[in-house]
């Protein structure tokens, strides 16, 4: 079966509105080998995928590839925490590490992550 896709006349070249994700979103991956892991967004490639990276396996050097409907949006970082990363990737991964593991304290103190 195929599927044909029409590209609407006032969508743009990198129009992201068909992904409902952003820089700094933190996910889950909801398929796949990695499923059940927690990562943050560290870009979004259009029209259907997003680099994700938790800042250990998957360092922003070489981050995973996902599709957007693998992903289940789980929370946020304050984009003060995002300003203050820097632009070295030893600190950036520093800074996903920490941001992750500081959600994952928060989420499952109050009940949300199992």
């Amino acid at each position: 079966m195929f599927r044909f896709f029409s590209k609407r006349e006032d969508e743009g070249e990198s129009d992201t509105s068909g992904i409902p994700l952003k820089q700094g979103d933190i996910v889950l991956s909801t398929k796949g080998r990695d499923r059940g892991t927690i990562y943050v967004v560290v870009d979004i490639l259009p029209p259907r995928y997003c680099l994700v990276s938790d800042g250990r396996k998957r360092a922003v050097a070489e981050p995973k590839k996902k599709s957007h409907r693998h992903l289940q949006l789980v929370g946020q970082i304050d984009s003060h925490t995002l300003s203050d990363w820097g632009t070295k990737d030893s600190l950036i991964n520093r800074g996903i590490r920490k941001a992750l593991e500081d959600f994952v304290r928060t989420e499952t103190e109050e009940g949300g992550l199992q």
